[in-house]
This record gives C-alpha cells, structure tokens and sequence, in this order.
C-alpha cells in the first residue's frame, strides 16, 4: 500500500477501518498536528486497541510533554 499522502512512497502505518496507508515521514513529522492520526477519533473503531496510528501519535504527544 502507498501514502495516501505521498503517492509513491510505502506505507508503514495502515489505517485498517478506512484503508489508508501513512509514509515514514507522514509518521514522524513535526508540528504534530500534521501527523498521521487517527481520521475518525470521535467514531467507533474496531481496530482502535491493535492501532499503529493512534499508538504513534500517543508516543508523540507523551515525549512532547517532557
């Protein structure tokens, strides 16, 4: 699976509810707000405990507090 926003690119983080795929530098860019996250975090999710996504952005906002 490629980027959804960088066609080309492979995707190391893949949202399972909407089958979209995030790049490396997608995962670990700086501001945070313009990270992959979560697209729908209001919505349910039944993959939301096993999600790289969300995990990544938990592990960016906890070393943002130190």
């Amino acid at each position: 699976m490629e980027c959804a926003k960088h066609p080309g690119r492979p995707a190391i983080a893949i949202c399972e509810k909407n089958q979209i795929g995030f790049c490396r530098e997608c995962c670990e860019c700086e501001p945070e707000e313009a990270c992959c996250g979560c697209l729908d975090p209001a919505l349910y999710c039944k993959f939301r405990t096993q999600c790289v996504i969300r995990e990544l952005a938990r592990e960016r906002r906890k070393g943002n507090r130190t």
